[in-house]
Order: structure tokens, then C-alpha cells, then sequence
């Protein structure tokens, strides 16, 4: 209706993954980058994760359209977590037949045969599956026994594994360490910035036929802070905020537009202002199961077919994408606290170049998200939680960073350049440590790593598994389970399942608290929890390994 209205070809806030609609924004062109990199570099797996909504599918999509005319490709929309059926999924995609009792080894040697047979007639085999994070360890254990079978310089299939964050933290496990070690290149999409999201909505509006500006600057804010810059939910809020504009006869849509589509998509709790940040987690979750209901009810049969056959969303990160090159040389400088420490280390060939580029916070925290498996641009402790992170700042020693457990971006003074720079500490050992200046790793003496830090410290923590920050009474069941393990493991003995915070988990808590040295309130917040992290058996990146904690 609107579309007559509002002189456009076609709906430009549909949300099918339609290429021609791809915004490439900065985040999507290093998504889009480095993920065709990893394809085209042969290795074995390549990772594209990101919350519900942030443009995975479209991302993918359009490296799957680059992909050369000789490709055999499978595309997996919903996996099974039983490897015996992926196997068979894996053989329909393919056309291979196989007998109806035919076990996994069955399967396996089938596949093998086609993918060499595929290789020997210069065929590209690459499998696709979408909503990774349902597999299970024992699937993603038989894919990565897919990717053994290789010619002498080169494997005889690619996997493209596409999820939610969970997937992260699945991969993070160390019973699959011998897969992650073998993603060529991963890519974590977090929402767009507030600017991008004006340019997305221009885009999409022009792709459609629209040239002259329709939404004014007030309606942009406005949709880019309810909608917290996921693709998805700016589709909806636009889309609806065209049908409210066309209804009232606006030849621009204002912010008045836009309240009144958030009022109607929106669940009534969360109507009237925008979510905060806080509340954008469950908000989304809330308005992508209200408009798929929506839709249904209203028939777009074929909105939700095209969403089964390709959406692959996940809101838990956001536009920002993620991807790890092979391992760049670095440089690894002995540095020691001796009386000659000016001639050691300032002499030192890049030395005194790394410091004075090492002057923006930012980047130093980018290259701690790296250590966490996020590397992302934008990435920042302000939109952390899309990946169940978040931060924490102190000042103290460095007993008390060890204790923590988690690597960490520190500031630095180096007395002969006379410059203030940040570091990331990556690992701690007797002696000496192992930091990171301007993407430079360097082994350093403890000694002199304390004599030149000012105590000030930001680390990286992993949020309980619903995403919150903290635990209280009413938490999810997620984060029971997740304690009652913790602090089984932490305390070394078995756990209890916990159902209820009663006494008896209370006194737990407490028990743990005073062990660790902290006040024993019994209360579950952020040093808890990162304590619970670090001794708890947490998938997580540690400063020291265990038996050296302090």
C-alpha cells in the first residue's frame, strides 16, 4: 500500500536475505573480506557468528554468489546433533545414495569417495550449515574427520559453519580445540553504529526506488536506539513505520512515526521509551517472536518460507565481524630488569615505534577481544555484552591481577621514551610474561612488567549463560546450572544441583567467597562471578595456568 505512497518500486525493509539489499558497511566489508579470504585460502572451516538479526545470512549469501561456477555446494539449514544423520543430510544434499541402514563409517567412506572424486574433476566442495550451534560435540567432531581428507596441499572440502554466540563458546570447549585450531577465518557481527544506521535505511530506500530523503534525522535516532542498530529490527520498525506514515498521509516519517511503530511491534511492557541497553536483550528476543506470530497470522506465508529456507540470525553479537589470518610472525624480544635495561630494551629494533602506537586505548582492547576469539572494528567494552562479555576496571597489583586469572589490558610507562602506552598481558609465568604492544608479542621479566605499571587495569569477563551480570533469586535456570557446576568444580568436590537460592547455596557462595579472600556476603556479583570463571572450569582464555593462581 505504502509503496505507491511513497514512490517505491518494491518493499525496502523486507526481511528476506536478498543480496541486491546488502548493506556494506564497514563492519559487513571486513566480514565480507575476510571470510572470502578464508575460502579462498583452502583451509578447512570457516566461522561466521553474530546474534538474530545482524545480517549473517545476507553476509553469507553474498560470499556464497562469489564462489566459482565449479563448486558442489550443500547447504544445511537445520542440522541434526546426530552425526549419523548430519552424515546423511550432508549425502541428500549431494544426490549420494546410501542404504537405509547404512552406518556412519557407511556414510563417511561415501562422502570421502565424492569429495575426491569431485577434487580429481577440478570441483570445488564446499558444505554450508546454518544454525551451527544446535550440533553437538560429537557432530562437529565427524565434520572435522571430514576435513582429514586432503590431497598433499589441499583439502577436498570447505565447511562454513554459521550460528548464534553460542557457537563460540561451544568451539571454545577443549574437547573440540583440534577443530578450532583449524578455522582459517571467523567473523563475530555486532550491530550497526548509531550513524550507520541512517546510511542503511538511505540504501535500502534508494535500492527501492526512493531517492529523495523519507525518514528525518529525529525518526533515524529514534529507530537507531530502539532497534540498538540490529538490521533486522530497523527492518520492522521501518517497514511499520512506513505503513504509519502512508495512513496518516506524512510525506516524511518523524519521530512520531516512529513511536507509533514501536508502540505497535513493541511488547507492552516495553512500550512508550526506548530500551536501554539493559533491556535490549530480552526486547529483542520479545519482538522477533511477536513478528514472526505477527506475520503468521497475517499470511506472509512467503516472508516465513524464505526465513526457513535462509535466515541465519543470531542477535547475540551484532555487525561486528570477526576473523583470525593464519598467525602473522611476530616479533618475540627478550627484555630483563638488568642495570643495563636502557641499552636492552629502548635499542631494541620496533620497540620504541610499538610504544608510541600503542597510545589509544581502543586498540589495546581490541587485541584483548582477540585473545577471547572477537576480532572485530567497533568491537568496545560498551557493546561487550552482544558476546555475553563485559568489563571490569581496577587498579591494583599485580598478586591481585594474577588472582583474577584473566588476561588484561594494562597501562604503561616507559621511563626512557618518556611515553605512556597500553599493553595487553597475555599470560604470566614464574618469571616472565608475555604482552602485546601494537599487535607486537614480547616476553618480559615480571620485574620489570611491574616496575613500569601504574596498577590500572581492564579485563574481559564472561556474563552467566543468560547474559546477565549478576545472580540473584529469580535467575534463570541456565545460570542455576551453571553455579551449581562452578562451585562443585571451584571447590573442588561434587556439585549440588542447585534449584533455589536457599541457605544451603547461600552458604556456599559464602564458603567459596572466603577462600578467595573477598567479603563472604554471600551475594553473587561481577568479582564473584569472574572468581567462578576462572576457578570454575569456564571455557575462557586465563592469565596463569592453574596450578600457579595466587
Amino acid at each position: 500500500m505504502y509503496n505507491e505512497f511513497y514512490g517505491l518500486e518494491e518493499n525496502p525493509f523486507s526481511i528476506s536475505p536478498d543480496p541486491k539489499y546488502f548493506y556494506l558497511s564497514e563492519r559487513h566489508n571486513q566480514a565480507f573480506t575476510h571470510l572470502s579470504y578464508g575460502l579462498k585460502s583452502g583451509g578447512a572451516f570457516v566461522l561466521l557468528t553474530g546474534e538474530v538479526g545482524t545480517g549473517k545470512t545476507t553476509v553469507s549469501r553474498r560470499i556464497l554468489n562469489i564462489l566459482p561456477e565449479n563448486t558442489n555446494l550443500a547447504m544445511i539449514y537445520h542440522p541434526t546433533d546426530e552425526p549419523r544423520e548430519l552424515y546423511a543430510c550432508v549425502c541428500d544434499e549431494y544426490g549420494i545414495a546410501y542404504e537405509k541402514d547404512a552406518s556412519i563409517k557407511d556414510l563417511f567412506n561415501l562422502l570421502k569417495d565424492y569429495f575426491f572424486e569431485n577434487y580429481k574433476n577440478s570441483k570445488h566442495t564446499v558444505i554450508v550449515i546454518d544454525e551451527a550451534q544446535m550440533l553437538s560435540e560429537e557432530s562437529l567432531e565427524q565434520l572435522r574427520l571430514l576435513t582429514n581428507l586432503e590431497t598433499d596441499n589441499h583439502k577436498v572440502v570447505q565447511i562454513v559453519l554459521i550460528g548464534q554466540p553460542e557457537l563460540q563458546e561451544l568451539l571454545s570447549r577443549p574437547s573440540l580445540r583440534q577443530l578450532s585450531q583449524r578455522i582459517t577465518a571467523r567473523f563475530h557481527i555486532i550491530p550497526l553504529d548509531p550513524e550507520d544506521v541512517g546510511a542503511y535505511i538511505r540504501f535500502r530506500l534508494q535500492v527501492a526506488g526512493r531517492i529523495q530523503p523519507l525518514f528525518d534525522t529525529s525518526a533515524v535516532k529514534l529507530i537507531a536506539k530502539i532497534s540498538g542498530g540490529v538490521p533486522r529490527l530497523i527492518n520492522l520498525l521501518a517497514d511499520r513505520c512506513l505503513e504509519e506514515g502512508t495512513n496518516a498521509q506524512s510525506r516524511i516519517i518523524s519521530a512520531k512515526e516512529v513511536k507509533k511503530a514501536a508502540a505497535f511491534i513493541t511488547p507492552p511492557k516495553l512500550t512508550g521509551n526506548a530500551p536501554s541497553i539493559v533491556q535490549r536483550r530480552s526486547f529483542v528476543a520479545d519482538l522477533v517472536g511477536f513478528f514472526f506470530s505477527y506475520r503468521f497470522v497475517f499470511g506472509s506465508l512467503a516472508i516465513v518460507a524464505g526465513i526457513g529456507i535462509g535466515m541465519v540470525s543470531s542477535y547475540f553479537y551484532g555487525p561486528v565481524m570477526e576473523i583470525n589470518y593464519p598467525e602473522p610472525k611476530v616479533k618475540v624480544q627478550e627484555i630483563d630488569n638488568s642495570s643495563e635495561y636502557n641499552d636492552v630494551i629502548s635499542m631494541k629494533s620496533g620497540y620504541s615505534s610499538d610504544i608510541k602506537n600503542a597510545s589509544n586505548a581502543a586498540d589495546a582492547m581490541k587485541e584483548l577481544f582477540k585473545i577471547w576469539g572477537y576480532d572485530a572494528g567497533g568491537v568496545s567494552c560498551e557493546n561487550a555484552h552482544y558476546a555475553k562479555l563485559s568489563c571490569y576496571s581496577f587498579r591494583g597489583t599485580p598478586e591481585e591481577l594474577t588472582h583474577l586469572n584473566h588476561p588484561a589490558v594494562v597501562t604503561l610507562y616507559d621511563p626512557k621514551e618518556m611515553t605512556e602506552f597500553y599493553a595487553v598481558i597475555r599470560s604470566v609465568g614464574s618469571n616472565t610474561s608475555t604482552v602485546v604492544i601494537d599487535g607486537t608479542q614480547y616476553e618480559v621479566s615480571n620485574e620489570w612488567l611491574s616496575s613500569i605499571w601504574d596498577g590500572e587495569a581492564v579485563i574481559l569477563w564472561r556474563m552467566l549463560p543468560s547474559g546477565s551480570s549478576k545472580f540473584v533469586k529469580n535467575s534463570n535456570a541456565v545460570d542455576y546450572e551453571y553455579m551449581s557446576r562452578a562451585l562443585g568444580r571451584a571447590m573442588h568436590r561434587k556439585p549440588v544441583k542447585y534449584t533455589t537460592l536457599n541457605q544451603d547455596m547461600i552458604n556456599s557462595i559464602k564458603e567459596f567467597q572466603n577462600t578467595e579472600g573477598i567479603e563472604p556476603d554471600g551475594k553473587v556479583g561481577t568479582k564473584t562471578i569472574i572468581l567462578l570463571n576462572a576457578r570454575g572450569g569456564a571455557n575462557m582464555p586465563r592469565l596463569v595456568s592453574d596450578g600457579e593462581v595466587q
